[in-house]
């Protein structure tokens, strides 16, 4: 899942293993920094930030599914906006399933898989 927030852009996704734990990653440092201040909020203990090699994403922390529940609806709770105010649009054809997002890594394009 891809959370996009104050914090930065986030993925989450189910460890291999343990169905209890997901996995949070981030391609900057200080967008998962603040989520985790966030799980350690949440879940009453602190979470380790940890840099990777592997993929696009350079920074992975693990949580149980329960308080990245919970961080995810503190993020959900602290929206003080009406709206997105700075928006675009990219007409990528008819075939849908696309994702553009901007942030100081540069631009992304993700195709979403079905």
């Amino acid at each position: 899942m891809w959370v996009f927030g104050k914090q930065g852009h986030l993925s989450i996704g189910q460890h291999a293993s343990d169905h209890d734990i997901l996995v949070v990653h981030a391609q900057l440092r200080e967008e998962l920094d603040s989520f985790v201040v966030l799980l350690d909020e949440a879940g009453g203990q602190k979470h380790e930030v940890q840099a990777t090699v592997e993929g696009n994403y350079h920074f992975v922390c693990l949580a149980k599914r329960s308080v990245v529940a919970q961080a995810i609806a503190r993020m959900v709770i602290q929206i003080h906006y009406g709206k997105f105010l700075h928006a675009c649009h990219f007409d990528f054809g008819s075939q849908p399933g696309y994702l553009l997002w901007l942030n100081k890594t540069g631009l992304q394009v993700a195709a979403v898989r079905e």
